[in-house]
C-alpha cells in the first residue's frame, strides 16, 4: 500500500492468512526465556498510588492489557530522575558474559513502565541497562548506559562482575529514547572506546522514534520499529522519510507493527509485538542465532510473513547481508 512513496526497496506487504511455507512465527520469541531475573530498582503495581493509576487506568484505555510497573523514580515517586538501573538473569554468575541491550525509556517515562520487556529480555541472558533523566532524549543516554555498564563489570562488590561483554552492546529506546537510540548509534565509535576500550556498539533498535535523529549518521545495523496505530509518531513519517530512507550507509529495517499504538510498547510481550521484535533483532546481531538471522536476512527472509507486522522495509545493504 506504500509502494509508490518508497525510496530504494519497497515494502513488503505480510500475508492476512498466515505465514510462508515452512516459516516460524515471530510469536515464538513471546515466550519467556529460561533465566529468572534479579533488579537493581524495585518495582510495584502503579495502582498503589494516585499519579500512577492516573498513568495506568490512561494506558488501559487506550489499548493495553497488562498492569503497569512503576518504581519510586520521579514522576512515580520521590527518588532522583536521573540514574541507571539494571535487569540481570539471576544466574548469571554460572554464565558466560552476557551481552548487553542500553534501553532509553520515553520522554518523561520512568523506568518501570518497561519493566516487563526488560525482564524479557534479560530472561534471555543479557544486561538490561536503562539509563534515565527524565528527557531521556540525548546522547547522554547511551554514554551513561555504557558507563555504567562498564562500572558494573569492573566493581567486584557488583553481582556482574566480569560478566558483562562490552564487545556486544545494542541500543534500544522508545519515543524519545528512541531518538536518543539513533544519536547514540550515530556517535564515533571511538568515543565508546574512551569509556572502555572493549567497548563496541554491535546495532540499534529504535522504537516509534521522535524526529531528533537523521538515519544518515548510523553506524551500526538499525531495526526501525514503528507502529502502524500510532497516533503521535506517525509510521509514515519522520521514521520512514528522514531515518529509514536516509539510512544508507548501514544496513536498515522498517517494521510496521500490526495494531501497534504509541504506549503498546509499555505492555508486556504477550500483548506487545515490539518486544519479541526486537529480541529477534538482539538474538541475530548478539548470539548469531540462526532462526532469529531468518528473520532478517537471505531472500527467503521471514519476517515479511509473520502476522505480528503489517508490512517491512528494508534497504540495498541489508539485501546484501548473506542468508
Amino acid at each position: 500500500m506504500l509502494a509508490g512513496f518508497a525510496i530504494g526497496a519497497a515494502p513488503i506487504a505480510m500475508a492476512e492468512d498466515g505465514f510462508a511455507p515452512g516459516e516460524v512465527p515471530l510469536s515464538r520469541y513471546a515466550e519467556p526465556g529460561p533465566h529468572e531475573i534479579a533488579q537493581t530498582t524495585a518495582t510495584h503495581s502503579c495502582a498503589t498510588s494516585p499519579y500512577g493509576s492516573i498513568i495506568d487506568n490512561t494506558w488501559r484505555f487506550w489499548g493495553n492489557q497488562s498492569e503497569l510497573q512503576c518504581t519510586n523514580i520521579f514522576p512515580s515517586g520521590t527518588d532522583s530522575p536521573i540514574g541507571v538501573t539494571f535487569y540481570y538473569p539471576q544466574d548469571i554468575a554460572n554464565m558466560d558474559r552476557l551481552p548487553v541491550l542500553v534501553y532509553s525509556p520515553g520522554t518523561g517515562q520512568e523506568p518501570g513502565y518497561y519493566d516487563a520487556s526488560a525482564r524479557f529480555w534479560a530472561s534471555y541472558g543479557y544486561v538490561i541497562v536503562i539509563p534515565y533523566d527524565l528527557l531521556n532524549s540525548t546522547p547522554e543516554m547511551g554514554l551513561g548506559g555504557v558507563q555504567a555498564a562498564s562500572d558494573a563489570n569492573k566493581d567486584p562488590r557488583s553481582p556482574m562482575f566480569g560478566k558483562v561483554d562490552l564487545s556486544r552492546v545494542i541500543f534500544a529506546g522508545h519515543s524519545g529514547g528512541g531518538g536518543a537510540t539513533q544519536l547514540n548509534a550515530s556517535l564515533p565509535p571511538d568515543v565508546y572506546r574512551m569509556i572502555d576500550p572493549d567497548v563496541r556498539i554491535i546495532g540499534a533498535v529504535p522504537t516509534e522514534p521522535s524526529a531528533l535523529a537523521l538515519g544518515i549518521l548510523l553506524t551500526v545495523p538499525t531495526l526501525y520499529l514503528t507502529g502502524c496505530n500510532d497516533a503521535l509518531v506517525w509510521h509514515w513519517y519522520y521514521p520512514m522519510w528522514t531515518q529509514y530512507h536516509t539510512a544508507i550507509t548501514v544496513p536498515a529495517y522498517l517494521a510496521c507493527v500490526r495494531g501497534g499504538t504509541h504506549i503498546t510498547p509499555m505492555d508486556d510481550p504477550a500483548h506487545n509485538p515490539f518486544a519479541p521484535l526486537a529480541l529477534a533483532w538482539m538474538q541475530y546481531l548478539a548470539k548469531g542465532d540462526q532462526d532469529a538471522a531468518r528473520y532478517f536476512v537471505g531472500a527467503d527472509w521471514s519476517l515479511p510473513g509473520d502476522p505480528g507486522v503489517e508490512y517491512v522495509m528494508r534497504n540495498a545493504l541489508a539485501e546484501r547481508l548473506p542468508g
